[in-house]
C-alpha cells in the first residue's frame, strides 16, 4: 500500500502501518512518548468510485423506510421487507429495481475486494459479498407473487407449507444474510493480523462489528419464528427491519473504508 508520510516514526518489528481505518499509535518501550504513524492510505480514483457506489448501495438497501410516506398498506410489524417487492404491491417494481441495482453493485465491489486481497481471509470475504449480491438479484428474478401479511389467501398458502418446504425466495434470503455475515467475520479476521492487545479498534471497525450481531441475531429470530413459531407475528416485521438497517449500515461502512483506499489488512503493499 502506498503511504504518504508526513513525519518520521520508528515502528518496532511486528507493527504495521495504517491501511485507512485510522492512524496506528506505536508505543515505545520504557515509557517513551507514543509515536504516531501519520500516513494514510492513498486512495485511487477507482477506490473512490467503488467506495461511493457501495455507500450508495447501502443507502438504497434501506429505502423501505420511506414506505410510510408512499401510503403503503402493509403493516410494518407483521410484514417482511421483501413483501414490498411482491408482484401485487403498488411499488413492487420500484423495490425490485432497487434490489437489482444493490445486488449488481455489491457483486462488482466483491470482485474488487477479492482482487485486491493480499490474504485468504480478504479474498474469501470478496466471495461472501458476491454471494450476497447474487442472492439479492435472484430474489428479484423469482419475486413473491403476493404479500402474505396483507392477503388471507396468500397467507393460507404460506401456512400450508411444512417447515422444510423452502422456496427459492427463502433460500436466497438465507444465502444473502449468510454471505454478508461471513464477509464481516472474514474482514475482521483480516484486520486482526498483527494487532497487539493494546491497539484499539477504530470507529469504522467497531461499526462493522456492531452490525454483525444486529444482522445475525434478528435473522435467527426470524428463522425460528418461521419454523417453530414463537408467537411473534405482530413484531417479526420490526425485527427484520432492524436486520436490514444493520445490513445497510455494514455496506455503508465497507464503502467508507474502500473510499479511503483501504486494502483491508495492516501490511505493506
Amino acid at each position: 500500500m502506498n503511504l504518504v508520510p508526513r513525519e518520521r516514526a520508528v515502528i518496532r518489528p511486528g507493527r504495521r502501518p495504517d491501511d485507512g481505518f485510522g492512524p496506528l499509535r506505536v508505543g515505545a518501550e520504557g515509557g517513551d512518548t507514543t509515536l504516531r504513524v501519520s500516513g494514510s492510505a492513498t486512495a485511487t480514483r477507482r477506490d473512490r468510485l467503488v467506495g461511493s457506489a457501495t455507500i450508495a448501495a447501502g443507502l438504497l438497501y434501506s429505502c423501505f423506510v420511506v414506505t410510510p410516506f408512499l401510503g403503503a398498506s402493509l403493516d410494518p410489524g407483521r410484514s417482511f421487507v421483501s413483501e414490498l417487492a411482491a408482484l401485487d404491491q403498488p411499488y413492487g417494481g420500484v423495490f425490485r429495481a432497487v434490489d437489482v441495482v444493490v445486488g449488481a453493485i455489491v457483486v462488482l465491489v466483491a470482485l474488487r475486494v477479492a482482487r485486491c486481497g493480499r490474504v485468504p481471509a480478504v479474498r474469501g470475504a470478496g466471495g461472501a459479498l458476491a454471494l450476497f449480491g447474487v442472492a439479492t438479484v435472484v430474489d428479484v428474478a423469482v419475486p413473491m407473487a403476493c404479500a402474505p401479511s396483507a392477503e388471507p389467501a396468500c397467507a393460507a398458502a404460506e401456512a400450508a407449507r411444512t417447515p422444510l418446504e423452502f422456496g427459492v425466495h427463502e433460500a436466497s434470503s438465507v444465502a444473502a444474510n449468510g454471505g454478508i455475515i461471513v464477509a464481516v467475520v472474514l474482514l475482521a479476521v483480516a484486520r486482526s493480523r498483527g494487532r497487539t492487545a493494546s491497539q484499539q479498534a477504530s470507529p469504522l471497525e467497531l461499526a462493522m462489528l456492531i452490525g454483525l450481531p444486529l444482522i445475525a441475531g434478528p435473522g435467527m429470530v426470524i428463522v425460528v419464528e418461521e419454523t417453530l413459531g414463537l408467537g411473534l407475528d405482530g413484531v417479526v416485521g420490526y425485527v427484520q427491519r432492524v436486520q436490514v438497517l444493520a445490513l445497510s449500515g455494514v455496506l455503508v461502512t465497507i464503502g467508507a473504508v474502500s473510499w479511503r483506499g483501504s486494502r483491508w489488512v495492516r501490511g505493506p503493499a
